[in-house]
């Protein structure tokens, strides 16, 4: 302390500054070892883990919260509190006398000892918390504003009749009683045994250095406190409820007994004396569910926690009845998490009062097994529930005829953490008050068609962790009321303003697409574009909003790419249009002319003869006796026809033959067309001279059109064909010309002596008209 007459003779800046320390409780003696904070009228003391053995001296009067947990204090006097009268809550979770096993072992060998009455002068004390501290039972003389008393992880076995009596009117009787065995001995007996071993399994949470991670957490949820008189019992060692064990206890609002080895079958009258009870902790127990009549006495429950109860679910052939809610009137909200339920003599559950139904670690995949539809209005007469969390049930798929079972009030529906891979959008319009559908970690690969036929009500949709690889094309048409859209972590790579339209999703609170494969490319555009301007909310967009391609582009924002890349002047995208189609137009004509070239050539004029009209021209009579078409380029074909051919046919005295020959013949510079359709006017017949090279020529090809013209103009066949290579083997023409004229097909033969032969056939070919030499079977079947 500063001696008072320093503080006379301080300097009145020093006052000043040591006015607020003392206010805030910052100025407290050295020799407390413990943080004291103060926040406006709030004083917290924290002694948590300092190896204490009594309560330090030097407390401030002011402080209201204490924390004295994790230390060895063995002792605690009525007068270790006589002058904190302004305490709210003590935190004495902890404490023991330890003995060392070895040199991390802290085993604790002697419980605290609480003298009576240690408590009762605190008149403001609300909250006591006395966990793990190996009590045997409940401490006496209980302050009477206590609404909280949390005893969890202790070895209480039985209540002495004294020890609630501020509690209540009466006291507890025993949790376990046995007539030969007195209470005391009782519990010496059993914590022969378990003593060393329950503290220790704890006690390892509660030596942490860490400060933060020692900080115990009560199992006493917030939501059980705010009912008012709160009662922990959870983690001890009680086996079986008596009714008399809560007699005059019926201010309770709030019971904690989770974690316990209750293995009792209830019928309705074990909690008879807490008339008032809210708030019902019954978890991680073996509750048996044998009676319809089980908690009906607590005609004023609201909330129910029957989680981590699955031993006897897990047992086949046992009776298990869950109709027991349809008797508890005011019941709100039910939590059956984790229990592995996969039958049930009832076909569903019932109540009228029911809003919340945690449902979640079940076997529903079993109930709703393909096939048997006698479970589907499982949760049916559950008329006022409007929250249904049915994730982690194994579902692989959601039965259509369950949806017309859902409760009429249902609102929210939790399907995640199941197998589904495909879910049945068109029945969700049977939920016609759904507002919130989760369907996150499943295998879904599709999203609804249109989700505004689907559901009209529909506000947050959560499809976050599943396989979707593409939206439809009107996914979010007409979705107007859509505020929560959860699409992270699947496998999205493109999403098109026709899925996304701007007055539906600017409309959203919030937007989640982290975690996705986005391709940041031409087709991101409008997305990168809607990104960058929108005003709403999309969590981790400039982290986690990332490209997964192509290029340099991978694991960049969206948010960063540049759309200018993508966006083309409208002049550079005419010009590359004209040149792109010159092009195109060019390779298609060089290629055209190469290939078919005399076919365009004489469609073209077909088609103009067949427009103008066909007149016959009056041409003089015939003035050769053949026309010969060959290749003149060829010199081998011209030698032949100039040696052996007109010498055969023109310069033979016995029957001579006029030939008309291009080189010869032919009028110069009257153009090649008029020269080669004159050949084939004035000469009777036209004789191709056929090679290889020849057929390929576009010479012949217009010849021979013009030959076979006067076959169908003027019905005369004229054409005689002369084969000096094996050319045209497999031709349908020539097979044919064979069948009905085989004297006008004729082949060079290889062995001289057949030479005569040829010529003379070839004479008679010129000489007869084709018409009269067709074969007459063939003409009479035709």
């Amino acid at each position: 302390m500063v001696p008072c007459a320093k503080m006379s003779n301080a300097s009145p800046f020093l006052l000043l500054f040591l006015f607020p320390m003392l206010l805030s409780g910052a100025w407290f003696p050295k020799s407390l070892p413990c943080d004291v904070k103060a926040f406006e009228s709030t004083v917290t003391v924290d002694c948590t883990d300092r190896r204490l053995t009594e309560i330090p001296r030097g407390i401030p009067a002011n402080a209201t919260n204490l924390t004295l947990s994790i230390n060895h204090i063995p002792h605690i006097y009525p007068t270790s509190f006589a002058h904190l009268h302004n305490l709210v809550e003590i935190d004495f979770r902890c404490n023991c006398v330890p003995v060392r096993m070895g040199p991390k072992d802290n085993i604790c060998n002697e419980t605290p000892n609480i003298e009576n009455g240690s408590f009762s002068a605190l008149t403001r004390l609300k909250s006591l918390y006395l966990d793990a501290n190996q009590l045997l039972e409940i401490p006496r003389s209980l302050p009477p504003a206590l609404s909280l008393l949390s005893l969890e992880a202790n070895s209480i076995f039985s209540i002495q009749r004294a020890n609630l009596s501020e509690l209540g009117e009466n006291n507890f009787h025993g949790f376990c009683s046995n007539p030969r065995i007195s209470g005391e001995q009782y519990n010496r007996q059993v914590l022969q045994d378990m003593h060393y071993f329950r503290y220790d399994v704890y006690g390892r949470s509660c030596r942490s250095k860490d400060k933060e991670a020692a900080s115990y957490q009560s199992s006493v949820k917030e939501e059980c406190r705010k009912y008012g008189e709160t009662l922990d019992l959870s983690r001890n060692n009680i086996f079986f409820i008596n009714p008399s064990d809560f007699r005059g206890l019926g201010f309770l609002r709030c019971l904690n007994l989770s974690g316990n080895a209750i293995s009792q079958t209830l019928n309705g009258s074990e909690f008879s004396y807490l008339s008032g009870l809210k708030y019902l902790d019954f978890s991680n127990n073996r509750i048996d569910l044998l009676y319809s009549t089980a908690f009906k006495e607590l005609q004023l429950l609201e909330i129910l926690d029957l989680s981590n109860n699955n031993y006897y679910f897990l047992a086949e052939g046992v009776t298990h009845m869950l109709s027991f809610m349809k008797n508890l009137s005011h019941l709100k909200k039910l939590m059956m998490n984790e229990n592995e339920i996969s039958t049930s003599i009832n076909t569903g559950m019932e109540s009228q009062s029911l809003q919340i139904l945690e449902f979640r670690g079940n076997r529903l995949d079993v109930l709703w097994m393909d096939g048997n539809a006698r479970y589907l209005s499982f949760f049916k007469n559950l008329t006022s529930l409007e929250k249904l969390d049915i994730s982690f049930n194994s579902l692989s798929f959601f039965p259509p005829d369950a949806f017309q079972a859902m409760p009429p009030e249902l609102k929210i529906l939790n399907l995640t953490n199941n197998r589904m891979k495909s879910f049945n959008w068109g029945n969700l319009h049977y939920l016609k008050n759904l507002v919130t559908l989760d369907l996150s970690n499943n295998l879904l690969a599709t999203v609804p068609r249109e989700l505004s036929n689907c559901s009209s009500t529909l506000q947050e949709l959560m499809l976050r962790n599943n396989r979707i690889q593409r939206l439809t094309k009107h996914f979010l048409r007409g979705a107007f009321k859509l505020k929560y859209l959860d699409l992270s972590a699947n496998k999205i790579q493109i999403i098109r303003k026709s899925s996304f339209p701007e007055n539906v999703i600017n409309n959203l609170r919030m937007l989640l697409l982290h975690g996705n494969p986005f391709k940041c490319n031409c087709d991101a555009v409008w997305f990168v574009w809607w990104i960058n301007q929108t005003q709403v909310t999309i969590p981790l967009l400039a982290t986690d909003v990332t490209c997964a391609g192509p290029g340099a582009h991978k694991g960049r924002s969206v948010v960063f790419l540049d759309l200018y890349t993508c966006e083309l002047d409208t002049s550079y995208l005419i010009l590359y249009a004209l040149s792109a189609s010159t092009v195109l137009v060019f390779m298609v004509f060089t290629v055209t002319s190469h290939l078919y070239f005399w076919d365009v050539w004489y469609s073209y004029h077909y088609c103009t003869a067949k427009l103008k009209g066909y007149r016959r021209l009056s041409l003089p009579e015939a003035c050769y006796d053949a026309f010969i078409a060959y290749d003149n380029r060829d010199p081998a074909v011209n030698e032949w026809v100039l040696t052996e051919l007109v010498e055969r046919l023109e310069d033979q005295k016995a029957r001579q033959f006029n030939l008309c020959l291009e080189e010869r013949d032919w009028l110069p510079g009257q153009p090649v067309f008029d020269n080669l359709s004159q050949s084939i006017q004035l000469s009777k017949k036209t004789i191709f001279v056929l090679t290889n090279k020849y057929i390929k020529s576009g010479r012949f090809k217009t010849t021979f059109y013009m030959a076979h013209q006067r076959l169908l103009d003027e019905k005369m066949d004229v054409i005689i064909l002369i084969f000096l290579e094996k050319v045209l083997q497999k031709s349908r023409y020539v097979r044919l010309r064979k069948r009905l004229c085989g004297s006008s097909v004729l082949e060079w033969p290889t062995n001289p002596r057949a030479q005569p032969y040829f010529w003379q056939c070839l004479k008679n070919a010129i000489a007869t008209n084709n018409t009269l030499a067709y074969n007459r079977l063939l003409q009479e079947t035709v």
